[in-house]
């Protein structure tokens, strides 16, 4: 598990349908553990809400979330499913991810994952959640004139992802 890496992660990108017509004012919703393993609402030592945002789609579908770069965690294992973790000899640990919830009217709700490629437990996450379609590569970007475009002053990962939303029926 990778811990304390608090680097910003800029993911952008767009908001489309399967016909590659842009979506204008889809909401993206994110939320995420911080570098600690814990969500906000675990660790009480976080501000409410912490890595936590919900963000709308400008005219031409383009998003930007500026975050940190997700870390794997264990689930709690203090009740039943640790004895049946324990009984079945598997650990208990979430693969490093962003979840998100992609919405438009007209459209149907995304709710995904962005899983981190470079995760060690993208192969046995406690929760079976991981599919090849949602692993993402996070690149670092070492270029000051794009740390400035995003007002920072130091390297970030960045990754561009576009969510693409399915019409309603």
């Amino acid at each position: 598990m990778r811990e304390g890496d608090e680097t910003p992660l800029i993911i952008h990108g767009r908001v489309r349908d399967k016909a590659n017509q842009f979506i204008p004012g889809a909401t993206i919703e994110v939320w995420q553990t911080d570098s600690n393993g814990m969500y906000d609402i675990q660790d009480s030592s976080q501000p409410e809400d912490n890595l936590r945002g919900c963000y709308t789609a400008n005219e031409n579908g383009e998003f930007l979330i500026r975050t940190i770069r997700p870390t794997s965690y264990p689930i709690p294992t203090d009740g039943p499913v640790g004895v049946l973790l324990r009984a079945t000899n598997r650990h208990p640990f979430r693969p490093a991810h962003v979840h998100a919830i992609v919405s438009a009217p007209g459209y149907r709700t995304l709710t995904t994952h962005l899983f981190d490629s470079e995760d060690q437990y993208l192969d046995s996450d406690v929760v079976f959640a991981v599919k090849q379609s949602l692993i993402r590569s996070f690149e670092l970007n070492e270029f000051p004139s794009d740390a400035a475009k995003y007002g920072l002053k130091k390297p970030f990962w960045e990754l561009e992802n576009d969510f693409v939303l399915t019409k309603a029926a």
